[in-house]
């Protein structure tokens, strides 16, 4: 009888586990950078969406007013505080229901034809100590 040689023995040796192990290791390090990565890429668009969805509601509250209402009167030039302190100069000014969005509005008369008011509202918020905006802009006739 002969005895058994190494090379004719099957399965894995401890470093060929090792190895593999570690290259899954890093596999899955990569998947949860990645999905961290589309986290805060959702958050950001749920903020952007908030935002479009606030100056949405504020250009129909504006369709609502009056032609001729106060609040559309241009260079008003009101200073307003905003959230983060920072003061700004726009012919309106309201922050959302719940505080986190600063609502303004600026008007042009007059613009694009006589008789015509170009209404651009911008709706700023601050995320991670940084100013973010989104303009929508309509134009209101009498």
């Amino acid at each position: 009888m002969c005895p058994k040689l190494l090379s004719d023995s099957s399965g894995f040796t401890l470093i060929e586990v090792l190895i593999t192990l570690v290259i899954f290791a890093v596999g899955i390090l990569g998947l949860a950078l990645m999905q961290i990565s589309a986290i805060k890429g959702n958050s950001v668009a749920n903020r952007v969406t908030e935002a479009a969805n606030i100056a949405s509601n504020q250009i129909e509250q504006i369709f609502s007013w009056d032609y001729n209402d106060n609040r559309l009167e241009e260079d008003t030039n009101g200073i307003y505080t905003l959230t983060n302190g920072a003061d700004q100069v726009a012919d309106g000014h309201q922050l959302d229901a719940g505080g986190n969005y600063d609502i303004i509005w600026n008007v042009q008369e007059n613009t694009p034809v006589a008789d015509s008011k170009t209404v651009d509202v911008t709706v700023i918020w601050f995320d991670k100590g940084q100013s973010k905006e989104l303009i929508l802009s309509t134009i209101k006739t009498p």
